[in-house]
């Protein structure tokens, strides 16, 4: 099997043209920088090709890195590789940016990428397929990833994969601005079963519907709920005293998630509570739940405060607030 495999995520421009049958790259070029990309992509592709002398009809296979990576290059890779195997009708094979790594790493090993000053990075974990956005400073001990990703063995890899069912599709250090469309609203006592429910799918200690009520009874008190498709996919209470505001608890169904649904109750909490004249928000979160605090920041809150061993696993509770005005 003839392989054209590419890599465009990061500061680099690369192509491959590898033979599976005599397990050699026939030829292959790159070239480091930081943008550009679209313009040297196809150049390079002909003269791999003029150098292995092969034409592209004879192309059995492309393969291509998905990200994540630099916003702009992960789309050339991507949409040469889709248009590419389209013309040729040919398959397309994508790898993220990370499993491609690990390639030809030690499985064990931790793997992060981080790109620009996010402030976030994505990690692979020892011996775990499921990559994770969290906080730079949470890898303060782990080593980012250098190089680029060995494409003769994202080649041999793409060529033992079974014929893929859909195009490959791109994964961006920060998400899509709009996957689904999310609705939000106020809700009152009335929806405290279907909070409670919510809650109950994220929280080994939940909140019943009693319960919920009963917060919701209080001056100051807002329950949100975010529905996907009318579907009640997420739930959010805060409490407003005098100028400060309180994030009670904000959930999202498992099933839901990466949808941009706690982004969006986030904002509708945000704009409610400046409506009653709040100046400031805070909330309390698990330190080891590295996806929200990551979301809390990148919605413009920080770490004011620490409660060592609050939960009842031992796990400390980091105190987040941000500023209304």
């Amino acid at each position: 099997m003839l392989v054209l495999a590419l890599d465009t995520c990061l500061s680099r421009c690369a192509v491959c043209l590898f033979d599976t049958v005599q397990n050699c790259a026939l030829a292959e070029e790159h070239q480091d920088l930081e943008r550009g990309h679209a313009e040297i992509l196809a150049p390079m592709v002909q003269r791999v090709l003029t150098v292995a002398n092969k034409q592209t009809g004879e192309i059995d296979r492309v393969t291509v890195t998905t990200g994540p990576g630099t916003f702009t290059g992960l789309r050339i890779g991507l949409s040469f590789a889709r248009a590419f195997g389209l013309a040729r009708n040919i398959p397309v094979v994508g790898l993220d940016t990370l499993h491609a790594f690990r390639l030809s790493t030690d499985k064990s090993k931790l793997l992060t990428l981080s790109i620009g000053q996010s402030g976030l990075a994505y990690v692979l974990r020892p011996n775990s397929d499921d990559i994770e956005l969290v906080l730079l400073n949470d890898l303060a001990d782990a080593s980012l990833l250098t190089g680029f990703s060995d494409l003769k063995l994202l080649a041999t890899w793409a060529a033992s994969q079974p014929m893929p069912k859909a195009m490959p599709e791109p994964i961006y250090i920060r998400e899509a601005d709009a996957k689904v469309q999310v609705v939000t609203k106020f809700v009152g006592a009335d929806a405290s079963e279907t909070l409670s429910s919510i809650h109950r799918s994220t929280f080994p200690k939940s909140w019943s519907a009693a319960e919920i009520a009963a917060m919701l009874s209080i001056p100051g008190t807002q329950g949100f709920v975010a529905e996907v498709a009318g579907e009640a996919t997420g739930m959010a209470l805060t409490r407003t005293l005098a100028e400060q505001a309180e994030i009670l608890t904000i959930a999202t169904l498992p099933s839901r998630r990466r949808l941009g649904v706690a982004a969006k109750l986030l904002s509708q909490v945000i704009e409610a509570t400046k409506t009653l004249g709040a100046q400031s928000i805070f909330l309390e979160v698990a330190q080891s739940n590295s996806a929200a605090r990551a979301l809390y920041v990148k919605v413009g809150f920080s770490e004011t405060g620490r409660r060592k061993a609050y939960y009842a696993n031992g796990d400390d509770a980091i105190v987040m607030s941000r500023s209304l005005v």
